[in-house]
């Protein structure tokens, strides 16, 4: 191996810029075949590397914080996933300047932390702080040496130091990785794609693999690559396996010696038959790893273990294939109860789970005029599907209960709407009608609440907790406000989310957040007067922050916050800008008096953030109100309010409230000067509209400048200057010159700047009239709105770079009034 040049390194360190600068350098002087598939830095079997740009490794603090986040990677190597990545038995921590090299298995306590001390949960870019002080107070890590690369002697001797551990002909002595019953499914699919072939005879490959991870219950014999494999019955098999594959797999592993360990994989092996595999990643089950993270958010509340005592009993009535279930241990199952719709599911989980109360079960259908009889049901003598040993626990005051369910997503379907979730008919069930009964409206069409409902009937006067997988809509959506008021009031203990994008059957264009949520069924309180805060995980179920989900009454949402005229004045209704929608059995055709424009805001959550615009005219659907003088700037602030905001989907189920405040003069005119350049201000001004017979003007209210100042502009043509002879002001063109002559503070500065910006774009779209293709944009007024000038200049390409020049503005002009946005509660 050649010597590494030190000049020639830290010169080239010096030009570095980044941390990928910094990797990029080290990969090329020292010749390293990297891999950072799973996202670390830079791995090799031999050295782990953390890299940093120009961080003060003087400082203790700084030190430990970049040894946590190695050691959250280390971790993963030991007990998660990479199955066929060894543990690197050094790491390196570097950043442009210094460096320092540590053996891995010196930080084992901290790494397998047997007490859960640490929150591995978070990203490694974000490491718990109690990780980090107690590495901070060791006196390895204070004493350990920091080489200064600028010092030639020190940056020679890391140099060769780094070259011999990075030389695979140097075997160094690490750590191992562990098998454990949380990850053996991993690692038997590593060792079966390794061994499968060589032991596949008779018996499943998954017995091999069992009686492998033994100590002691292979022999093997190295100089005839051949493994005599001891079965438990006394049986003996002897397999021709190669030496340098069984010598690699158990260099990466430890054998396990933990005799609960063997027997909780014995228990679980034959779930990994290929059927299984194939529903365990079938469409829109829950996801492995997110059902897992619930059991630890269930052992954080009830406390580690908690089927042990025997007091408690798990029932998931929508059971599906188990994947909740799937990472309780075999000792748990006889304390579970597992039901599902259909009959293939319950023989699949019979497979899987022995030892736990398996049944066909229809639980909004079965057995729910009992449960509804309540105290009555014991003077008769009634038949029931649910199993006695069920009932009997149900009724015993002594057993505790934890409800782990994650029920349908599916509404039922209403005429006249095409909810991409909705199914119809799905939701025609016993639970619906008594629910109808309590009149509690539109969310009885929801499958998810018509559990809640039974169950709250169901398990009454007993210690239970409900480990909920759903949308969070149930918490702050207008149709579920009754529920909440009636039904669901119970007290939030906690919970997390994660992007429906998880779920393989979802779309991955338009996710939304799913919440697993833990609720106290005997505690209740009002949900408006909780504090709900959640996790939040991303894909890797690494966790990225916290959401606080806000509950509020119903008044308090922003669509009740705007006055809503009645609309009595027949009126031409659009399906878009410049076109008339008259086939519509859901026509709205209807102005209230004094219209100005229809301000399309369907919903009242992010969701909705597209069905927000302003039009001419009245939409030809539902979700829509007239704008007039009286309610004018409120409809700018909800126009802008809904569009500024960027649309995710942690947010996507959130609701738009009221403003906390009064709204400041400066905060609604840069609202309209900013809705008046936006994408979704459709208004337009259309001449003589036919419609059932009549015909009708439709005029542009939103034409922002006065016509005292049009006049004075070059108009390419003679039509539409005569227009302005017989022409008005509109009404926002009157309210901004009023707005901006009436002294006070002046409008925002990039405020005026893209009102000024988008009167250039007007001066020139007048001025270029005679290239417009004016009859495809139904051009024929000088009152012509923005989305006709837009399109009407793109469509022969004129003022693009005005147009990029106000797209900056607006942006500056969004990002400015953002903070005043959520600062006045709007979100």
């Amino acid at each position: 191996m050649s010597k590494i040049d030190c000049t020639k390194f830290t010169n080239s360190l010096q030009k570095a810029k980044t941390e990928e600068d910094v990797k990029s350098v080290y990969a090329k002087l020292f010749g390293i075949q990297y891999d950072t598939s799973d996202r670390h830095d830079l791995y090799t079997p031999q050295v782990l590397f953390e890299f940093k740009y120009n961080r003060n490794f003087e400082a203790i603090k700084t030190r430990a914080t970049v040894l946590a986040q190695i050691l959250y990677y280390v971790r993963k190597l030991k007990f998660g996933g990479y199955t066929d990545k060894p543990i690197s038995p050094i790491l390196c921590l570097a950043d442009q300047k210094t460096a320092l090299l540590t053996e891995t298995i010196l930080w084992k306590e901290f790494y397998t932390d047997e007490t859960d001390k640490y929150d591995w949960d978070l990203a490694p870019s974000n490491p718990d702080a109690l990780l980090v002080k107690d590495l901070s107070q060791t006196t390895l890590l204070q004493n350990i040496h920091l080489y200064q690369l600028q010092q030639t002697a020190d940056c020679q001797v890391f140099a060769e130091l780094l070259q011999q551990y990075l030389n695979p002909q140097n075997r160094l002595v690490g750590d191992k990785k562990v098998i454990t019953e949380a990850n053996f499914e991993d690692i038997f699919q590593y060792w079966n794609n390794i061994f499968g072939d060589a032991v596949r005879n008779g018996l499943k490959t998954s017995r091999y693999f069992v009686t492998d991870i033994q100590e002691d219950n292979t022999l093997f014999i190295k100089a005839e690559s051949k493994a005599v494999f001891q079965f438990s019955n006394g049986e003996a098999k002897v397999k021709k396996i190669l030496a340098r594959d069984y010598e690699h797999f158990w260099s990466l592993y430890e054998k396990v010696t933990n005799a609960d360990t063997i027997r909780s994989i014995l228990a679980k092996i034959d779930r990994l038959s290929d059927d299984f595999m194939r529903r365990f990643h079938g469409e829109f089950f829950t996801p492995i790893p997110f059902a897992k993270k619930a059991l630890d958010y269930l052992e954080k509340t009830l406390g580690k273990q908690w089927w042990q005592s025997g007091e408690y009993r798990l029932w998931d009535m929508a059971a599906g294939t188990g994947n909740l279930e799937y990472g309780l241990p075999q000792e748990a199952l006889p304390y579970c109860y597992l039901s599902t719709l259909y009959v293939e599911d319950v023989e699949h989980l019979q497979k899987l789970f022995s030892g736990a109360t398996i049944f066909q079960y229809d639980y909004l259908n079965d057995d729910v005029q009992n449960v509804f009889w309540g105290e009555n049901a014991m003077k008769f003598e009634l038949t029931w599907k649910l199993p006695e040993k069920l009932r009997k626990d149900l009724a015993n005051p002594k057993i505790k209960w934890v409800i782990l369910i994650n029920p349908p997503f599916a509404t039922a379907q209403i005429a006249g709407t095409g909810h991409g979730d909705s199914k119809e008919g799905v939701a025609d069930t016993k639970i619906r009608k008594k629910m109808h009964e309590e009149d509690l409206g539109e969310v009885s069409r929801e499958l998810a609440m018509q559990f809640i409902f039974r169950l709250k009937k169901e398990i009454k006067g007993q210690e239970a907790h409900l480990g909920l997988f759903y949308k969070i809509k149930h918490l702050n959506s207008n149709n579920d406000n009754k529920l909440r008021d009636t039904i669901f009031k119970f007290q939030y203990e906690k919970g997390f989310v994660f992007s429906s994008a998880a779920f393989s059957g979802t779309s991955q264009t338009s996710p939304f957040p799913i919440a697993f949520m833990l609720w106290n069924l005997n505690k209740e309180k009002p949900l408006q007067k909780q504090k709900i805060i959640l996790d939040i995980f991303d894909l890797n179920v690494e966790k990225i922050g916290l959401k606080t989900v806000k509950v509020e009454k119903l008044e308090k949402h922003l669509s009740k916050w705007i006055k809503r005229p009645a609309a009595t004045v027949k009126f031409p209704p659009l399906g878009s800008a410049l076109d008339v929608k008259a086939t519509n059995k859901d026509r709205r055709d209807r102005i209230a008096q004094k219209f100005l424009a229809s301000l399309m805001c369907k919903g009242n959550d992010f969701q909705n953030q597209n069905f927000t615009a302003l039009l001419s005219a009245p939409y030809v659907s539902a979700g829509a109100l007239s704008v007039t003088p009286e309610n004018f700037e409120q409809a700018m602030v909800v126009h802008a309010v809904r569009r500024i905001p960027k649309a995710t989907w942690l947010n996507d189920r959130d609701q738009f409230m009221q403003p906390n405040a009064d709204l400041s003069k400066e905060f609604i005119r840069d609202c309209t000067i900013w809705n008046l350049f936006s994408n979704s201000n459709q208004t337009a001004s259309l001449k003589d509209v036919v419609y059932e017979g009549v015909t009708y003007q439709i005029y542009n209210h939103f034409f922002p400048f006065l016509l005292s100042e049009v006049k004075q502009w070059k108009i390419a043509d003679a039509d539409i200057r005569m227009t302005l002879a017989t022409g008005e002001d509109s009404f926002v063109a009157k309210w901004l010159a009023q707005q901006l002559s009436a002294g006070g503070k002046p409008t925002a500065e990039v405020a005026s700047l893209l009102l000024a910006k988008g009167k250039e774009i007007y001066q020139l779209y007048f001025a270029s009239l005679g290239q417009l293709n004016t009859t495809k944009f139904k051009i024929q007024r000088y009152d012509a709105g923005w989305y006709q000038i837009r399109n009407a200049m793109a469509d022969v390409y004129i003022g693009q770079d005005l147009f990029e020049e106000l797209k900056v503005l607006h942006n500056q002009l969004k990002e400015q009034l953002l903070p005043e946005i959520e600062a006045y509660g709007f979100i």
